[in-house]
């Protein structure tokens, strides 16, 4: 008789029915997870389709003359007159002074869109025979343009306000074009301004 040592079987670790429940609950809040996201994406990418095919399909105007003045955005700008030497502008005892002189420039604003837009005067710029350019004297712009309708307010569609643009430059300087700009951050519109008054 041959004696065959006793082995016991080998012992597995049966995972508790807590843990499986817990491993379970876990992988639903991942699937759950998971197609939330999915379904957030393909909501997105169809909002996206349907805001492009819903667009108005218009080409951005950024610029270009006109018979008489030029267009820049949804602005007409027209010039009417310039007038430079001018020492100060304002009521006395508020006038503001020129660093050099004023250059006044007078034009004629139109909004040619659908919505009331208001006219960043600030964006303008006019240059002198060397190519120098010369930003609008924003305080002067205030007191020159005190009436009503006033190009530093919105515009109504289909308005035209005239105004007056002050810069103030060297008194030795001459000035030959004005670029129009619809907003600083849009590429102006160069046109040669009228001789000096």
């Amino acid at each position: 008789m041959t004696y065959t040592p006793h082995r016991s079987a080998p012992t597995r670790a049966v995972a508790s029915h807590d843990d499986s429940a817990e491993a379970r609950s876990l992988r639903w809040k991942i699937r759950i997870w998971i197609a939330g996201g999915a379904v957030m994406a393909l909501a997105l990418i169809g909002f996206g389709i349907w805001a492009v095919a819903t667009a108005e399909h218009r080409p951005a105007v950024l610029g270009r003359q006109v018979p008489n003045g030029a267009v820049a955005g949804n602005f007409e700008f027209a010039v009417t007159s310039l007038r430079c030497g001018v020492a100060s502008v304002g009521p006395e005892g508020l006038e503001q002074r020129a660093g050099g002189q004023f250059c006044l420039l007078g034009v004629t604003v139109k909004n040619t869109g659908s919505e009331p837009e208001l006219f960043d005067s600030g964006a303008q710029r006019v240059y002198d025979t060397n190519g120098v350019a010369y930003a609008v004297a924003d305080q002067a712009a205030v007191f020159l343009n005190d009436r009503s309708p006033t190009l530093l307010n919105e515009i109504p569609p289909g308005d035209t306000v005239a105004g007056v643009l002050p810069f103030d430059v060297p008194t030795d300087a001459q000035l030959t074009e004005v670029s129009v700009h619809g907003a600083m951050s849009t590429p102006g519109v160069r046109m040669t301004l009228p001789p000096v008054q």
